[in-house]
């Protein structure tokens, strides 16, 4: 009786795995329009070992702007919030459509702009990249909504012209919870 339970056992997962989806490959012109994650990494190794002085405000709704300079961040959790907005995961390619033009000064643009069914919480990304494969600017709508809670992210990086290397960065947003007012927020961090 027991090895009618190994065959049975054997038959359900092969049938779990032939209704898995495979991963489609990357048909031409679908390659990822730059390595996010890469960058996000090397840029986080940099800074962490650099430790560069960092001008930072943050500006809420009805408060005096709060700028300080910090000396030591933890630079994981800082740029964590634009590893949120990578879409070079297979997973994520098919609920986006992607645009590209390249800029009289070579620079490409590439914009990613979720499907209306998609549930993504990144609605729109639009990166900068120079012929040299640099990055130059990324921009990004990032939206969560549920029953209770509502939150939307403008958040924007901006890279040095010749190193690629950060220079600053900018979260803009709102939350709001159903039961509450909504908080305003902008935080503006300078290299």
């Amino acid at each position: 009786m027991s090895s009618y339970r190994i065959i049975g056992l054997f038959a359900l997962l092969c049938g779990f795995t032939a209704c898995e989806r495979p991963t489609p490959p990357l048909a031409a012109g679908k390659e990822p329009a730059y390595d996010l994650t890469a960058y996000l990494q090397a840029q986080t190794t940099r800074l962490q070992q650099e430790q560069p002085p960092v001008l930072k405000s943050v500006i809420t709704k009805g408060q005096p702007t709060e700028t300080i300079q910090l000396e030591e961040l933890d630079w994981e959790k800082e740029l964590a919030i634009f590893q949120e907005v990578d879409l070079s995961r297979p997973a994520l390619r098919d609920f986006y459509s992607e645009e590209r033009h390249t800029l009289p000064n070579g620079n490409t643009v590439s914009i990613f702009t979720k499907d209306a069914d998609s549930a993504a919480p990144v609605d729109r990304l639009q990166l900068t990249v120079s012929p040299l494969q640099k990055l130059q600017q990324l921009e990004a709508v990032v939206l969560e909504e549920n029953l209770l809670f509502y939150s939307k992210r403008n958040i924007r990086l901006i890279a040095e012209p010749g190193t690629g290397n950060l220079a600053s960065y900018r979260v803009e947003g709102v939350q709001k919870l159903i039961f509450g007012d909504s908080l305003r927020y902008r935080v503006d961090a300078n290299l």
